[in-house]
C-alpha cells in the first residue's frame, strides 16, 4: 500500500519546524568565545590594577616564584605534573583568555568609588591594549540603585566614537539573577542600548552568575532567555553557599558539585562553556611569616587552586575564576596539562581513522579497541574544537577534519 502523500508531507514539515526548534535551542560560539579557561577579574576601583590584568596577565609570576626560591622543579612536583610544562609557562607568562572589569563585588558601595570604577571602566576598554582577551564588564546587581547607571554609562561612554566593528566591549557578566523575568529586564536593556548606539543586534554578549538557589532552579528558563546573546555562566560559589546556607563555602561541597551538574548539563547543551567558581584563598604572603613559611604557604595555595582546577576540568567545567595572576598561572596551567598535546593528537587519529572507514561506507568501526561511530566521532570533533581556540591545532589541519570552517580558518591565521 502506497503512503499518501499529504499525509507525508505533512509530517516532513512537522519533522523540520522540530528540527529547528531544537537548532534554536544552541548557540554556535565563535571560536574565541571557547577561550575562556580563565575568567581574571580585576576590581574596577583601581585602573593601576586593572591595567595589569588586562596588560601583564601572568607576567609578575616570574618574579613572585623567584623571590620565594620556587623552582620550576619545586612547582612541578607539588602540581604532580611535568617540569618542562611549568618551565615553559615560566618562560612565556600567559595572558588572560578574559578579563572582568568588576563594578560589582570587588568595589565598596560608596557613590564617589562607584563613580571612579565606572570612569576606570570606560578608560580600560577604550585605551588598554587587551590583545586576544576577551572584554567584560559587571556591573552591580539588580538590587542595588547602581545597576542601571552602571550599564548605560559603562557601554555608552566606552563605545563613544566606534563603530560596530570596533566597539570595543564584548560583553557583560551579570550577578545576582534569580527569576527569568529579571534576565528578561537585562537582555531588553541590552537590546534596547544596541538600537540606540548602532550596534549589531545581540552584539554585547552575555554571562551570568549562578549564585543562588532560585538561579540553580529557573537555569534552563535563564539559559534559554538569554541564549541568543549568551557565552557562558559562572558558578558563583560564595553567595550561593550564603544564599542556601550551607555551613561552610568549601569548593567540593556535594551542594556546589550538584550545581556544577547542573550547570555543565545545560551549558553544554546549549553550546556555551560552564565557568567554575574562584579558589578564595589567594597566594599572596603572610607578612607575618618568614620567607620560608611563606614559601609554603604559596606552594599550598597554588596546589589548592590547581587540585579545584582540575576538579572542575572532571566535571566538565570549561574553565575558572580568578583573581591573582599566579592563580591565572596555575589556573591555563592545569587546563593545559588536562588536555596534553599527545592527547589532541590521538583525537585527530580517530577522527582520520573514522573518515577513512565512511570511505568504505562503513559507519561503524573498531577503533583503538573501541566501538567508534557518528556519536563517538562528534566527542572527538567536541573536544578539537576547543583544543584549535586554544591554538592545539593548526587552524588548516582542522578545517580539513571538518572542525572549523573556512572562514574560522582564514580569521585563526590572520590573528
Amino acid at each position: 500500500m502506497n503512503t499518501p502523500e499529504p499525509l507525508q508531507q505533512k509530517f516532513e514539515n512537522r519533522r523540520r519546524e522540530l528540527a529547528e526548534q531544537a537548532r534554536q535551542c544552541r548557540v554556535d560560539l565563535p571560536l574565541r568565545y571557547l577561550r575562556q579557561q580563565a575568567h581574571y577579574t580585576t576590581p574596577a576601583g583601581n585602573y593601576d590594577i586593572v591595567l595589569k590584568a588586562i596588560e601583564r596577565g601572568a607576567a609578575a609570576v616570574p618574579r613572585i616564584l623567584t623571590r620565594f626560591g620556587i623552582a620550576p622543579e619545586e612547582l612541578a612536583e607539588t602540581l604532580q605534573i611535568e617540569t618542562d610544562r611549568v618551565q615553559s609557562a615560566i618562560e612565556m607568562p600567559p595572558s588572560a583568555p578574559l578579563v572582568l572589569v568588576d563594578g560589582e563585588d570587588a568595589q565598596a558601595l560608596r557613590d564617589d568609588i562607584i563613580k571612579r570604577g565606572r570612569e576606570n571602566a570606560v578608560r580600560a576598554f577604550r585605551t588598554a591594549a587587551w590583545g586576544d582577551s576577551l572584554r567584560f564588564y559587571r556591573p552591580s546587581g539588580l538590587d542595588l540603585d547602581y545597576c542601571v547607571e552602571d550599564i548605560v554609562s559603562v557601554i555608552t561612554r566606552a563605545g563613544e566614537g566606534c563603530t560596530a566593528v570596533d566597539f570595543p566591549i564584548d560583553g557583560i557578566i551579570f550577578p545576582k539573577l534569580q527569576h527569568p523575568d529579571e534576565l528578561e529586564w537585562v537582555c531588553d536593556l541590552l537590546a534596547s542600548l544596541e538600537g540606540e548606539i548602532g550596534l549589531a543586534e545581540n552584539q554585547i554578549k552575555l554571562q551570568f552568575l549562578v549564585e543562588s538557589g532560585w538561579a540553580v532552579a529557573n537555569l534552563r528558563d535563564l539559559v534559554m532567555l538569554a541564549l541568543p546573546r549568551l557565552t557562558g555562566i559562572i558558578l558563583g560559589n560564595a553567595d550561593y553557599s550564603s544564599d542556601v546556607m550551607l555551613p561552610e563555602i568549601r569548593t567540593d561541597h556535594p551542594n556546589c558539585d550538584w550545581v556544577r551538574y547542573e550547570m555543565v548539563n545545560i551549558a553544554g547543551a546549549s553550546g556555551v562553556p560552564a565557568i567554575d567558581n574562584m579558589t578564595i584563598n589567594y597566594p599572596v604572603a603572610d607578612a607575618n611569616l618568614s620567607d620560608a613559611e611563606n614559601k609554603s604557604l604559596l606552594l599550598t595555595r597554588m596546589k589548592e587552586c590547581f587540585d579545584d582546577a582540575n576538579h572542575g576540568i572532571r566535571l566538565g567545567m570549561s574553565g575558572k575564576w580568578v583573581g591573582h595572576p599566579v592563580q591565572l598561572f596555575i589556573t591555563l596551567l592545569a587546563y593545559d596539562n588536562a588536555f596534553p598535546q599527545a592527547h589532541v593528537l590521538n583525537e585527530i587519529q580517530k577522527i582520520e581513522m573514522y573518515e577513512a572507514g565512511l570511505s568504505q561506507e562503513r559507519g561503524t568501526a573498531i577503533i583503538q579497541g573501541v566501538m567508534t561511530d557518528r556519536a563517538m566521532d562528534r566527542h572527538s570533533k567536541a573536544l578539537l574544537r576547543k583544543a584549535v581556540a586554544w591554538g592545539k591545532v593548526p587552524p588548516a589541519k582542522a578545517e580539513a577534519l571538518g572542525i572549523i570552517s573556512a572562514a574560522e580558518r582564514q580569521a585563526l591565521e590572520n590573528e
